[in-house]
């Protein structure tokens, strides 16, 4: 392909050379007009693209506002799955056409056309101890106010011209500029009140003691297996309502030589958990200025944020105040332990002392595991995250003539997260780790990136017939990324959080509450990249684009870059035959694109031995060497570390009808990634392996699927207008190769994903994401075997219980206008999957889980299918009663984490039919001397279920990580938003 597309371009370019194009030849049809931006932001004719992709306007997130524009888009693009994390100001995971890498499954994120760096601090994991929160993202800072569109290149072939940066698609982001002859300001405000619901479903009507029995009493058992009893709910009282503020000002104006946008923002929130909020600062410049005759054009765009959290929602037990009140024995007065009385000050240190049920008289702690006061939880262990973000750029553009130009750009971005966790003496000792005057935990992470590059763009006429564009160009890419841990439990001076009050000269190997590393990692990407379109009577294009990026994650492999390519046509049948007059436009498109994804940053260091390179870590002055290595010498030259690589098939057909009302468009595609970069353990002499960890390039991933999108305008009047949009689209997932045939390692071995907390793996013939487990210890026959006592058994060994992606998205958005009167509502659904809840889990154990409850009022718990166990008396024969309900709970719930318990039992399907926004509007025609209109809009979002199974949302997940998906593990619970908006334009 390096071959056809070079030749190809610069033939056609220097045929051209001798001819000038017109503008008056500017193409255009009656059949379809829409300019949207492509790759590198290179305005084309919808009609001339060979690929699929969707874009939508500004007004479209802002609508019904969401604090995270992405959230704003759920439902309104056909294959992009995005799961939110925990709270306002939180990341938000995309994911589009499937999961393709386990290394790096997001999209690449442009601004204007240039690149920008998605950083995010240490993403949250599922485990039950996790200590940190998700700490949000730069997407999650970008005001939508100041957003003009957003485009959605799904596929190789659409972000081919990006690199590797763009082998997981890419999100086009435009942002508003002034307009020229005219003046404005434009003030917008929402405010909206957010209530907690989806919650666990707790029992209340059973207590944690028999009060007729003598010298029991609430608080002596950490479970609430008692009597039957009532007790309050004090989850709801905790609970308050939380409120969403936000506010955007906006100052545009311009004339034929320049024009400017200026804006500043601000969003803040009070969360539904007491002592949390956010508040974020927007600002945002944009100038466009024309000089030389309007043949030069300097562009620059400047976008700041700064936010600050408290108390943002940690995933697992060990930090959730929330978890404190499921598990309160029941019958303990909660009251006595609230806000005004959560501590007391101990007179044998002078510091304030946990006021707490679990905490004995020598203060020690009675559960396994622990709780703590929620509002000690709130107090002397808050949590704090800090973002600041920072992003310039600038573009010249000059006009050489009338179909050439030449485009010079350049940006910088930078973003730092700052995460803190402070842990007072007298918390439980486990979160103390043997520190007696207090904890700290620190995350810094400050990620960089400097990008320029220099385009040629041309689109000479070659004939009438023939027409072409071309792009030519160069690019380089650096990023660095500073991270700093801290975990420190030996303060100086109790209580006192600050980096001069640690004390790092206690002689003890690193462990927990005892951390301190730094990391200062460079990357730099340099890349030539070529593409060209060629068309045909305005019937026929073919796409070609190929680029070379020289990566420098390659140092050491032998490698220094790789090379990928691009080719797609399509055609226009509406104007190559006569259709009948109903079908005014009709494409068909295909397309097949290969792009590359270098390694990890600096892994490539594991190339050299510990005693030749820089290939150790300092943890709190001690030596730490890499975990794994590449396999080197004679005969693994397969295993050597090289660029993944995803082959992408994909064709499709657009048609419109009905005078333009209706539209419709679907996508078949079928991408291969290969060359997965995967972790592994070989224990023995396997393939000629010494014992050891390796890095293996080996692991095949295949996605195929269709996406497809329908709109129809109803009714199109300015009495009445009624339009109608369903998103649709289905994904298949399959690990086709995980581990080369060479190495005789069983296929069969699973491999963990990040942040998935060894419940998602990897296996072969499986799917990304699959959830692992325990099951129910089964018969031949599929029946569940069931101890003398009716409790059933447990498998001992791990196995595959379900995969939580969806297997069908759709979203049915509707927007109706009633002269100046608007309404519009998103229903979104997914179907398929299955979800697991840790917090189910939990809460049946302690016996305050409605379940529990429901099983003690039936005499029982009932076992379908189940059987005797062998060795039991009645062994073989069917089991129809019914099993103690402490017993049954006892049995399958557990607190204890991975391997314990039964997971099967709290596997629940992850379908969702949501009403997920809709807004009523109503816009006032002002027309005075300063108003021009105003728009009032009573606003929701989240508003309810119409199905769903899950005791959870399943679109929530744990962290922006590559396993931390389908998992339950005490997240926040969802809110509903319901509120007022005001837009003035003046």
């Amino acid at each position: 392909m390096r071959k056809a597309v070079i030749p190809v371009l610069f033939v056609f370019s220097l045929s051209a050379t001798a001819q000038e194009r017109k503008a008056a030849d500017t193409t255009k049809t009656t059949d379809i007009q829409e300019v949207v931006v492509t790759s590198l932001g290179i305005k084309r004719q919808a009609r001339s693209l060979t690929y699929s992709s969707q874009q939508i306007g500004g007004d479209e997130l802002t609508e019904v506002k969401t604090p995270n524009l992405l959230n704003a888009v759920n439902g309104k693009v056909s294959n992009v799955q995005i799961n939110r994390t925990n709270g306002v100001g939180s990341s938000v995971r995309v994911i589009m056409r499937g999961n393709k890498s386990v290394n790096n499954a997001q999209p690449l994120y442009v601004i204007d056309g240039i690149p920008i760096i998605n950083g995010t601090g240490k993403s949250a994991d599922i485990g039950q101890y996790s200590n940190m929160p998700d700490p949000g993202d730069v997407l999650s800072s970008i005001n939508p106010d100041d957003i003009e569109s957003m485009n959605f290149l799904k596929g190789a072939s659409a972000s081919a011209l990006y690199g590797s940066a763009g082998g997981n698609g890419a999100i086009l982001i435009t942002t508003k500029k002034g307009r020229a002859g005219k003046s404005s300001i434009t003030y917008s405000s929402s405010l909206t009140v957010d209530r907690a619901y989806s919650l666990p479903k707790l029992q209340h009507s059973y207590l944690s003691y028999d009060p007729s029995v003598a010298g029991q009493a609430p608080g002596q058992s950490t479970e609430s297996w008692g009597a039957k009893g009532e007790s309050k709910d004090y989850l709801k009282d905790f609970l308050q309502t939380g409120t969403t503020w936000v506010n955007s000002l906006s100052f545009q104006s311009g004339n034929e030589r320049s024009t400017s946008y200026f804006s500043i923002g601000n969003t803040t929130n009070k969360g539904v958990v007491p002592m949390s909020y956010f508040d974020q600062y927007n600002i945002s410049f944009r100038n466009s200025s024309k000089f030389l005759d309007d043949k030069l054009t300097l562009d620059a765009n400047f976008i700041g944020s700064l936010q600050e959290s408290k108390n943002r929602q940690t995933p697992g037990a060990s930090f959730s105040p929330l978890t404190s009140l499921y598990w309160l024995p029941r019958g303990v007065n909660f009251d006595q332990y609230g806000p005004d009385n959560y501590s007391y000050l101990d007179k044998t240190r002078f510091l304030p002392a946990q006021n707490w049920w679990e905490v004995n008289p020598d203060g020690s702690f009675k559960g396994n595991p622990v709780t703590q006061n929620p509002y000690w939880i709130l107090n002397r262990n808050p949590v704090t995250v800090n973002n600041k973000n920072a992003y310039g750029a600038l573009a010249l553009s000059y006009q050489i003539n009338p179909w050439l130009s030449a485009r010079v750009r350049g940006n910088y971005s930078w973003n730092i997260s700052d995460s803190q966790r402070d842990i007072a003496a007298f918390s439980a000792p486990s979160l103390l780790a043997n520190g007696v005057n207090g904890r700290m935990l620190k995350n810094i992470y400050e990620n960089s990136s400097t990008y320029g590059d220099v385009l040629l763009i041309g689109s000479p006429k070659i004939s009438e017939s023939i027409s072409l564009d071309f792009t030519v160009g160069g690019s380089i890419n650096t990023t660095r990324n500073k991270i700093t841990q801290i975990d420190n439990a030996y303060l100086a001076n109790p209580n006192l959080f600050t980096l001069n009050n640690l004390q790092w000269s206690t002689n003890r190997a690193p462990g927990d509450g005892y951390h301190h590393t730094y990391t200062n990692m460079k990357k730099q990407v340099q890349s030539f990249f070529a593409s060209a379109s060629v068309g045909y009577k305005n019937m026929f294009y073919v796409d070609m684009t190929f680029r070379n990026d020289w990566d420098s994650t390659l140092a050491l492999t032998g490698r220094t870059g790789f090379d990928y390519e691009s080719v797609g046509v399509n055609a226009i049948l509406s104007s190559v035959f006569k259709l009948p007059e109903v079908i005014n436009f009709w494409k068909v498109r295909g397309s097949y694109a290969t792009v590359g994804l270098g390694l990890p940053t600096n892994i490539s260091n594991a190339m050299v031995e510990y005693s030749k390179g820089y290939t150790y870590g300092v943890d709190a002055g001690t030596l730490v060497y890499p975990k794994s290595s590449f396999a080197t010498g004679v005969g693994f030259e397969a295993l050597l570390p090289k660029p993944e690589l995803n082959k992408t098939f994909e064709a499709g057909t657009e048609v419109r009808m009905l005078g333009n009302k209706l539209s419709f468009d679907i996508t078949y595609y079928n991408s291969n990634t290969s060359n997965q970069l995967l972790e592994t353990t070989i224990p023995s002499y396997l393939g000629g392996l010494i014992p050891g960890s390796y890095y293996i390039n080996a692991g095949k991933i295949r996605n195929t699927g269709f996406e497809s999108s329908l709109s129809y305008k109803v009714f199109s009047s300015e009495k009445f207008g009624w339009t109608a949009t369903v998103n649709a689209s289905a994904n298949k997932n399959k690990i086709v190769e995980l581990l080369p045939t060479s190495l005789n390692i069983s296929q069969e071995l699973p491999f963990s994903l990040t942040g998935g907390g060894e419940y998602t793996k990897l296996k072969l013939g499986g799917s990304f994401g699959d959830l692992y487990g325990i099951k129910f210890k089964r018969d031949d026959q599929g029946r569940i075997l069931v101890n003398e006592k009716g409790v059933p058994l447990a498998e001992t060994t791990v196995s595959y219980l379900g995969n939580p992606n969806p297997k069908f998205i759709m979203g049915f958005n509707n927007s109706f206008n009633i002269g100046k009167l608007g309404v519009s509502f998103l229903i979104d659904g997914k179907f398929g999957g299955k979800v697991l809840s840790l917090t189910e889990k939990a809460n049946d154990v302690f016996g305050v889980s409605q379940a529990t409850a429901d099983a003690r009022d039936a005499g029982g718990v009932s076992i379908p299918n189940a059987v005797y166990a062998p060795g039991t008396p009645n062994a073989g024969q069917a089991y129809t009663g019914t099993t103690n309900a402490k017993d049954y709970y006892k049995a399958v719930g557990t607190t204890e984490g991975f391997g314990k318990g039964v997971d099967e039992a709290y596997l629940y399907s992850a379908t969702t039919v949501r009403l997920r926004q809709a807004s009523v509007s109503y816009t006032f025609d002002i027309n005075s001397r300063y108003m021009r209109n105003a728009t009032v809009s009573l606003v929701g979002t989240n508003l309810f279920f119409f199905y769903k199974k899950a005791p959870f949302d399943p679109e929530q997940v744990s962290g922006n990580t590559p396993g931390g998906v389908g998992v339950d593990s005490f997240g926040l619970p969802l809110t509903r938003s319901i509120g007022l908006s005001l837009k003035a334009n003046f």
